[in-house]
């Protein structure tokens, strides 16, 4: 008899961004992101604080880029 045990399933990974590679994907400043995620009419996603650094989700910035090409269509 095969138990499948927690241990040994995996979570699908998500991968996060560095607030520089968030710079980069925009090519924006850290002052502009900074703008944006206070800006609560741009809907810009948050980032997840470790440690003091920020991360933001792909799936999220993914999503938030989707949302902005609807607007713009």
């Amino acid at each position: 008899m095969n138990k499948v045990h927690a241990a040994n399933v995996k979570p699908t990974p998500t991968e996060f961004l560095t607030g520089p590679d968030v710079q980069a994907r925009y090519r924006k400043s850290h002052v502009t992101i900074w703008r944006w995620q206070n800006d609560a009419k741009l809907g810009f996603p948050q980032p997840i604080q470790i440690n003091r650094m920020n991360y933001w989700r792909l799936s999220e910035l993914e999503a938030w880029e989707a949302a902005q090409a609807e607007k713009a269509a």
